[in-house]
């Protein structure tokens, strides 16, 4: 009888701890129990987890690219803590959270900015000309710990191929500006916007050995001939929110106020190797630090990433 009885107490004692175990979500460690920590992370998981935003097309922006959201990673940021031996916000691990569509679905439409729902902007270098000003602009970004996308010409790559690599081995993405930036762009058939673009893209794949996805017209100009040529090459096109129009002149804070009077969440701010560009760089991404937005290279743009949740 008393077998029977302790077997008995067995499985309610066996039962209990497994309804004991399955208490917290399964993500959630149950041995070494902190209450404090876990009941200030749960708090701030419910109170900061941010949704994803989906790509769209918009009436004004033409494609707006999604943007990925966000929540807590309860076992890792409580791992940290735990070690720590109390709430830390500093010690909290991200995840990123995915939308749904795909942007390839949106290819076909030129992008002027990226999602508005993070503080976000992106530098746009159009290069064809400015070995010198570049190199300036490249040490002002590498200092200030900055990543850019740059759009070269093919010609000039041809010849500053040296220049290209270094680019792309410092982290900036490269991408395609035309061959030869012609003056007759507008006028082009199909099939010269298609020998443009890939004569380039061979250019550019033969120095970085990697593919080129994103293309930025020459002087912005475009129609449906330019976008289907891209988009056959598997290419998106590529806009501006912000422009400095550092080609026609200026000083360096006239083209400062020309990016701040343009600038929201999502800014592509476009330049060029220019002298008086290189003066403005640095106090430009200051004061866009300063407002707090943070810089992606075109692609985290285009893809809707959260760098900080990588």
């Amino acid at each position: 009888m008393k077998q029977k009885v302790g077997a008995v107490f067995g499985i309610i004692a066996y039962i209990t701890l497994l309804i004991g175990m399955n208490f917290y979500p399964k993500s959630y460690p149950v041995s070494n129990m902190n209450d404090d920590i876990h009941q200030q992370l749960v708090h701030y998981m419910e109170t900061h987890r941010v949704e994803p935003s989906e790509p769209r097309i918009d009436s004004v922006w033409g494609f707006v690219p999604g943007l990925q959201g966000s929540e807590i990673d309860y076992e890792l940021s409580y791992n940290n803590m735990l070690l720590n031996g109390s709430f830390d916000p500093s010690l909290l691990v991200c995840r990123a959270i995915n939308y749904e569509k795909s942007p390839e679905e949106f290819r076909e439409t030129p992008i002027y900015k990226g999602n508005e729902n993070g503080d976000y902007v992106s530098l746009l270098i159009n290069v064809a000309w400015g070995e010198e000003e570049l190199d300036k602009m490249l040490n002002i970004l590498d200092r200030l710990g900055v990543r850019a996308t740059f759009f070269f010409e093919g010609r000039y790559a041809e010849n500053h191929k040296n220049q290209v690599q270094k680019i792309h081995e410092d982290g900036h993405v490269i991408g395609n500006h035309s061959y030869s930036h012609p003056s007759r762009w507008g006028s082009f058939t199909y099939e010269q916007y298609v020998d443009e673009i890939k004569k380039t893209n061979d250019v550019l794949k033969s120095i970085i050995n990697e593919p080129i996805t994103y293309f930025a017209p020459p002087a912005g100009e475009f129609n449906d001939r330019t976008l289907k040529a891209a988009y056959d090459q598997g290419m998106y096109s590529i806009m501006w929110t912000a422009d400095t129009i550092d080609w026609k002149g200026g000083t360096a804070d006239v083209l400062i106020n020309r990016v701040m009077k343009k600038l929201q969440p999502g800014a592509l701010i476009l330049m060029h190797p220019k002298p008086e560009t290189v003066i403005a760089l640095e106090p430009m991404i200051n004061q866009l630090k300063e407002k707090g937005y943070e810089f992606k290279t075109i692609d985290e743009i285009v893809e809707g990433t959260r760098p900080e949740c990588r």
